[in-house]
């Protein structure tokens, strides 16, 4: 069945206001603040703040430059557009590492469902990797991204592929268009700008998911190359942001974020076997995969995200 916006449209919320829209003749309407928010086609719709997050100076310059100029983007379909990640763009080698992490995933995102009988968002979607692999085992995907071409490539994918049940969104994961509506989300490969940038993202995932929802979120683990880190080796990591297990423990406590459940994933590792058991106990972890359940303090969190 092809997704609609009357499908997602219960899940929305203005991303100023947090207040319910109005769902009629194609559109949604803010009743508070009276915006209306451009549908493209069938599937994809752009729910932006009126205004970019103000992101503190603990940012990297480079990163707050590139948010503000995608936010600035029209949205406009291109059919040459790639994603980052993209497997056109990169190697096989790297494409297959995302690909085994997308199917660790798999079994923790679904941990409770029915084929076909909820609803997961992906946020940071990028390329749709988890997107379109998960789509045949939920009634309905959301794709949200900030990026247009990232947008552009990952709705001409699911498109080329049959797909008909991920409805995209374009977004800003700093003020995503949820109030406690969703009951699986993603967040991957994206906390690795530092502590502000972590802080403000967990509190608008937080505050995006039901009462009995969670989040699966990764973060890269600081002693899977901690030479490169040293700066002993060639650094691949720029100036992105990994952690220990003591680090994040400490974080998520500070942030008053509740954790079920601690996966460490080796990119490394493919399939099963006594071979990959040992393997496991030696490796250390690529990144490590959390399940969080939300806070109880989200003012707190913001009012630390802004420090």
């Amino acid at each position: 069945m092809a997704t609609s916006l009357a499908d997602v449209a219960a899940l929305l919320c203005c991303p100023d206001d947090g207040r319910r829209l109005s769902h009629a003749n194609g559109e949604l309407q803010c009743g508070a603040c009276e915006r209306c928010f451009p549908v493209h086609g069938e599937n994809l719709i752009e729910i932006l703040p009126r205004r970019p997050q103000e992101l503190p100076p603990s940012i990297s310059s480079d990163y707050r430059e590139g948010y503000k100029w995608a936010f600035d983007q029209k949205y406009q379909d291109d059919e040459e557009a790639l994603a980052w990640g993209a497997e056109e763009s990169m190697a096989r080698s790297w494409s297959m590492k995302r690909r085994r992490q997308v199917e660790f995933v798999r079994p923790l995102v679904t941990e409770g469902t029915k084929p076909g009988d909820s609803v997961v968002c992906d946020i940071a979607a990028g390329a749709g990797y988890y997107t379109l692999a998960y789509a045949q085992l939920f009634r309905l995907v959301v794709h949200c991204d900030l990026s247009v071409d990232n947008l552009s490539y990952a709705r001409r994918k699911a498109r080329s592929l049959g797909i008909r049940n991920v409805f995209f969104v374009r977004a800003d994961y700093f003020a995503p268009p949820f109030r406690n509506s969703l009951e699986r989300l993603l967040c991957m490969d994206t906390l690795i700008r530092g502590e502000a940038h972590e802080s403000l993202l967990l509190a608008s995932i937080t505050k995006s998911l039901t009462a009995d929802g969670f989040a699966l979120v990764d973060f890269h683990n600081w002693w899977h190359s901690p030479l490169r880190r040293l700066g002993l080796l060639r650094n691949n990591f720029g100036r992105n942001r990994s952690y220990t297990k003591r680090e994040l423990n400490h974080l998520l406590a500070c942030w008053h974020i509740v954790r079920s459940g601690f996966f460490p994933f080796r990119q490394e590792l493919d399939g099963n076997g006594a071979s990959r058991s040992v393997l496991r106990r030696i490796l250390p972890a690529t990144r490590f995969v959390l399940r969080i359940h939300g806070t109880t303090d989200s003012t707190f969190l913001c009012k630390r995200a802004r420090t």
